[in-house]
């Protein structure tokens, strides 16, 4: 049996292929010389027809490409004389839509973690603790399996405070931020079911995530008196929405005035680190209103650890009545590192104008602005939670002296928002409507947390946990006296 091979190559001439028939032919057995002949010959002269139109068409095409977008040159373009026609103008693409921002009052640009952010920003918020504490902290976090987006731990604790003896260990705080809290408790709840009241575990992690986020408090969820490595510990849940809420507008600062004190953080977020360096202006700028023309820098964070606290009950029934105090004595460095770079961008209304000895060594001496213009600038850039009580306030007081015919208020549509706050911060009762408007932010969601307390703790837990701070409060060991500055740590 013959083996045929036999090779068509693609040709644009039916002469080329005529050559390659005949080399073909004489390969081949003469019986079947004629028939295979006339097929090939079929063969080429389709394909050469083929070749040919294709040849035309590439021909067209670029003939027609080369007059329009992009042009050519001058060198290369073909013009017809007989032509008079003008090419039509090149039209120009679309710009891509610009993307909406995280937040228009954070940033004009997406954010998606702590590395897009300037290495710089926010570092103010890293509080150094020691290598130990660290450790305890972290491991202590690691132990939930609930994913947590941010999360801190705060108080004495964690910093040293006034009224702790060496060898007692007080109870370690943390607050944990997260993206769906029902998802988070049926996680937890699964794994540490024994840190939920029985009532609670029985209507499962819906009703828990409902209670935070829609019943009484300041949307916040508290676990206490739990055992976790040997440490006694009390940790709250919140959403990270709600978190940031209430760190840009001021809805209850039952968390958010929490972080305008030292804290330490375990695990950080771009969005919650730019929200709470909003909170921290707001909170120095509450406190510059509140203070005279001339004070010293421990004075200054007195008034800003004490915001959180105007109007909460338990300042008078179980809380150390020195607590604000004592907090500012053994953080002095800590609020220094916290509000420092900040002090810094109000230099035109704040500046230091010396030093003097203390019993918490050399402090700073500063003097603002206390000009109505300087004021009503501050003024208007306070949260919307206590702006908006305090604008309240006078628009009721104003419009009733209108109703009577006195002197009315000009709400400022021809003017500016500073020239109705210059009006309002000259007025008489100014200082005490400020710390009116921050008793009601403060004052109703921490009775109603506390309220919610008793049902996620249970009455048991609650007792143990209420009874040591009642205890404390009336120990004649609470005293006045100021502790000695406390060595703050080097390592991050």
């Amino acid at each position: 049996m013959l083996r045929l091979s036999t090779r068509i190559v693609p040709v644009s001439r039916p002469s080329s292929t005529i050559a390659m028939m005949t080399a073909t032919h004489r390969l081949l057995p003469m019986f079947t010389l004629a028939p295979l002949q006339h097929t090939l010959v079929q063969t080429a002269l389709l394909h050469s027809s083929a070749q040919s139109r294709l040849d035309t068409e590439r021909s067209t095409t670029s003939t027609s490409s080369s007059s329009s977008y992009p042009p050519p040159t001058s060198s290369s373009r073909r013009w017809n004389a007989s032509s008079t026609t003008t090419e039509p103008p090149i039209p120009t693409p679309p710009k891509p839509p610009i993307p909406p921002p995280v937040d228009a009052r954070l940033t004009k640009r997406r954010i998606t973690s702590v590395t897009d952010l300037p290495k710089s920003f926010g570092r103010n918020q890293i509080i150094a603790v020691s290598d130990e504490v660290k450790m305890e902290l972290e491991e202590i976090l690691a132990d939930f399996k609930a994913p947590v987006r941010f999360a801190f731990a705060y108080g004495s604790g964690v910093f040293r405070q006034k009224g702790y003896a060496a060898s007692e260990q007080p109870m370690l705080d943390f607050v944990f931020a997260v993206s769906h809290p029902s998802h988070w408790h049926a996680i937890n709840m699964a794994q540490n079911p024994h840190h939920y009241s029985l009532p609670m575990r029985l209507l499962g992690s819906d009703a828990v995530a409902w209670m935070q986020e829609k019943g009484l408090g300041a949307n916040v969820w508290f676990n206490v008196d739990v055992q976790i490595k040997g440490k006694t510990l009390k940790y709250g849940v919140i959403s990270i929405d709600a978190l940031c809420r209430d760190m840009l507008d001021w809805e209850t600062l039952y968390v958010s005035g929490r972080t305008q004190k030292p804290v330490r953080i375990l695990k950080d977020d771009a969005r919650v680190r730019l929200a709470n360096q909003v909170n921290l202006a707001s909170a120095l700028r509450t406190a510059l209103l509140r203070l005279p023309e001339d004070f010293t820098e421990v004075e200054l964070f007195e008034e800003i650890a004490g915001l959180s606290y105007r109007g909460d009950f338990r300042m008078k029934v179980g809380e150390n009545p020195l607590k604000v105090r004592n907090i500012v004595a053994a953080q002095l460095d800590a609020f220094r590192s916290l509000y420092g770079g900040l002090l810094k961008s109000f230099w035109k209304s704040v500046h230091v104008i010396g030093e003097r000895p203390g019993e918490l060594g050399e402090v700073r001496l500063m003097r603002q602005d206390r000009g109505a213009e300087q004021r009503a600038t501050t003024a208007s850039k306070l949260p919307i939670g206590l702006k908006g009580k305090v604008l309240a306030h006078y628009e009721r007081k104003w419009n009733l002296k209108k109703a009577l015919g006195e002197e009315e208020l000009r709400v400022q549509k021809e003017g500016s928002e500073t020239a109705l706050w210059e009006r309002i911060v000259q007025d008489d009762e100014f200082d005490v409507m400020l710390d009116k408007s921050l008793a009601q932010i403060v004052g109703r969601p921490t009775f109603n947390q506390s309220l919610k307390g008793i049902l996620s703790a249970g009455p048991v837990k609650s007792l143990r946990y209420i009874g040591p701070k009642l205890k404390k409060k009336w120990s004649k060991s609470t005293s006045s006296s100021l502790p000695a500055p406390v060595d703050q740590a080097t390592k991050p």
